[in-house]
């Protein structure tokens, strides 16, 4: 169930002659970890409805193998057991009983999901993750936007759009919306804002381009900033353009 949350589908599939697959059967803690996993998915439909459009406009798979973000590594070629989702989150999920797992990061920095202490890469950890814990890594110099914890996707947008910004580079990132069901996309009903992060300035700016405006828009921005030096985080409605001052000047 884990893995399944960086699968491009996610799916619970069973037989007539099997135990169900309903999370309630295997006990509390099976519990708790599937319904963590649960809500980690829906926080990510905003980044995987952007990869499938952008599947759709140029065939890059919303997950892909390392050594398709990292080609000149030798390291990565054979790896089947981590993956990227987009270029810039790492899923490593425990596929084995213990607990315990090894994890390649390419080279670079990288962050844990939501904490502001990198990583350098170009290494392989020895990880410990409790039941309900999945490693997972966001490349240094990205953006990546969450949604709130919702429980059928006709409850977008639920909250403001969350973008965590793991410091390191220069990032941009386009939301794509649309009305989800119709092909009015094709016609050009669709709203694109395109998140631009400064890091040498410690801003966040945006602009917004389209005229879709249904009921599922995001309307407001929550920015966090995983600084090592401290993070933070301020809240902004999400106008056709703004700007949001996140850390000092460095």
């Amino acid at each position: 169930m884990e893995a399944g949350v960086f699968f491009p589908v996610m799916r619970s599939h069973s037989v007539v002659d099997a135990t169900p697959r309903f999370p309630w059967l295997y006990g509390p803690a099976a519990l708790k970890a599937i319904r963590k996993a649960l809500d980690l998915r829906y926080r990510l439909l905003p980044l995987y409805y952007c990869l499938a459009q952008e599947a759709s406009r140029t065939g890059l798979p919303l997950m892909r193998p390392l050594c398709m973000e990292f080609p000149d590594d030798p390291d990565v070629a054979n790896l089947s057991g981590e993956w990227m989702m987009g270029d810039s989150l790492l899923a490593a999920p425990v596929l084995q009983p213990g607990g315990r797992r090894s994890v390649y990061l390419p080279a670079g920095r990288w962050f844990p999901l939501g904490s502001n202490r990198p990583l350098n890469g170009k290494r392989t950890l020895q990880v410990t993750a409790g039941l309900d814990e999945i490693p997972l890594y966001v490349r240094a110099g990205s953006i990546l936007p969450l949604g709130p914890v919702i429980q059928h996707t006709l409850q977008l947008p639920g909250g403001p759009l969350e973008l965590q910004i793991y410091p390191g580079g220069d990032a941009t990132f386009t939301l794509f919306e649309d009305d989800g069901e119709t092909t009015d996309c094709l016609k050009g009903q669709v709203r694109r804002t395109t998140f631009t992060w400064q890091d040498k300035a410690g801003r966040l700016s945006w602009q917004r381009e389209g005229p879709y405006a249904g009921k599922d828009v995001f309307r407001d921005v929550r920015a966090v900033l995983f600084d090592p030096q401290g993070k933070s985080e301020a809240e902004r409605a999400l106008n056709s353009q703004g700007e949001l001052q996140l850390g000092p000047a460095r």
